[in-house]
């Protein structure tokens, strides 16, 4: 990916939790030994890459230690994007029947406490993008306001941010913006005179 010009440097990277033994009751027990080494060794290669993960709390088993430990984990990696989700059991698979099922309270609770301590680092993140110019495809215009919405290559469709955008440009276009502001998802910002390569044809 390093080497390669017309890849973005963006990662999902579906980690579910952080903790060795959820892990291994989630029938990944590999992943526990290397999540760590895996995201320092992509920090090293690719300082600029965007990573988002999913987590799922609540999962049977899932003790406070447990769910500090997820806490901490994501402290520590400061991801871009992070999902999280309660366990949902589903009948017919093997957690379904598995014992200590964490109270519904708790998991929401939990899913709250990570939301959280994510929403600040996703702020940082995008608060480091303000001042920067940044290629943005223009996917839609609003027909009230005429403001312009797309993506930079930090966000993936339909699952993260969108750049609001003040100027002129065609649908389809990628176009350089200079980022004004940003928040905890979105960013906003305005089109660079003359930056404007239309893609839609």
């Amino acid at each position: 990916m390093r080497e390669t010009p017309n890849v973005l440097p963006y990662l999902d990277l579906p980690l579910q939790h952080s903790h060795p033994d959820i892990l291994k009751s989630m029938n990944r027990p590999w992943q526990g030994k290397v999540n760590d080494e895996i995201i320092y060794r992509i920090k090293e290669a690719l300082p600029n890459a965007v990573m988002r993960t999913t987590f799922i709390v609540g999962f049977p088993g899932e003790t406070e230690q447990h769910f500090q430990h997820l806490l901490q984990f994501v402290k520590r990696h400061q991801f871009d994007h992070v999902g999280v989700f309660t366990f949902s059991p589903e009948e017919g698979t093997k957690a379904y029947n598995l014992s200590d099922q964490v109270p519904e309270e708790i998991k929401q609770a939990r899913r709250n406490q990570l939301m959280e301590v994510q929403q600040p680092i996703a702020e940082r993140n995008n608060l480091v993008q303000v001042g920067k110019v940044v290629p943005v495809l223009i996917e839609q215009e609003n027909p009230m306001t005429g403001e312009l919405i797309g993506r930079s290559p930090r966000f993936a469709p339909e699952v993260d941010g969108l750049i609001y955008i003040q100027g002129t440009a065609n649908l389809g276009s990628i176009t350089s913006v200079r980022i004004t502001s940003a928040d905890v998802y979105d960013l906003y910002g305005e089109i660079e005179t003359g930056s404007v390569n239309d893609l839609s044809n």
